[in-house]
């Protein structure tokens, strides 16, 4: 009878043993595989700013104490200019991060009396003096293409607006002279003249002829 009390505590002690044998394997001996992965991002920079363009200065209505007017205009013996930018803002170190449209568009009138006028002339910063025309052309090509749109790959700008302290100096002046004679066979309003003569013709028209010059400067991403 002991012996079979043995026996049978001996078997209970065998199943206990199995038991914490095959816990033990299922929490130390099993096949296991983990993979881990991130990702994170932040926005393109862009660094073009809205700050206004402002060439109202460009036209006045007195000039010292020669000139006095109701409103803006230009005399024989006046001068003037003003100055434009495209800000953009270095603060990262860094030009834009996409790829994008530079455009500068010149909507502007010259009527023809002014524009014939070879003692009104005009330029863009350092260059040479010129016809009106060849201001707006200046003006155009400094977006990178002489049409006035260039597009520009990420981290490139405009050699014209690389910081935010390129600024740009329109000037047109209208010289206090005139001895010379221009054929302007042409227009059967102005024969031959002497500058002064054709000058006066300009002043005692029934409708004065008008200049005006209006930049928009735009960039633009592209998809």
């Amino acid at each position: 009878m002991r012996k079979n009390k043995m026996m049978r505590l001996a078997s209970a002690l065998l199943v206990a043993v199995l038991l914490t044998t095959c816990a033990i394997s299922g929490t130390f001996a099993k096949y296991t595989t983990s993979v881990t992965s991130q990702d994170a991002a932040r926005v393109a920079y862009w660094g073009f700013q809205p700050v206004a363009m402002d060439i109202t200065d460009l036209f006045d209505k007195a000039y010292d104490t020669t000139v006095n007017a109701t409103v803006d205009v230009i005399a024989p013996g006046t001068t003037s200019s003003d100055t434009f930018a495209f800000a953009y803002n270095e603060a990262n170190g860094t030009a834009p991060e996409v790829a994008y449209t530079f455009e500068i568009t010149v909507d502007a009138v010259c009527d023809d009396l002014i524009k014939n006028n070879k003692n009104i002339q005009w330029k863009l910063d350092s260059g040479a003096w010129g016809t009106f025309e060849e201001l707006v052309n200046a003006i155009k090509a400094l977006a990178g293409e002489a049409d006035g749109s260039a597009d520009y790959e990420p981290n490139q700008l405009p050699a014209a607006f690389t910081a935010a302290d390129d600024v740009h100096t329109i000037s047109w002046q209208w010289l206090f002279t005139g001895a010379e004679t221009y054929d302007h066979d042409s227009d059967p309003l102005t024969p031959d003249l002497t500058q002064d003569q054709y000058d006066t013709l300009m002043a005692n028209a029934a409708v004065l002829d008008d200049v005006s010059i209006q930049i928009t400067i735009t960039a633009t991403q592209i998809d």
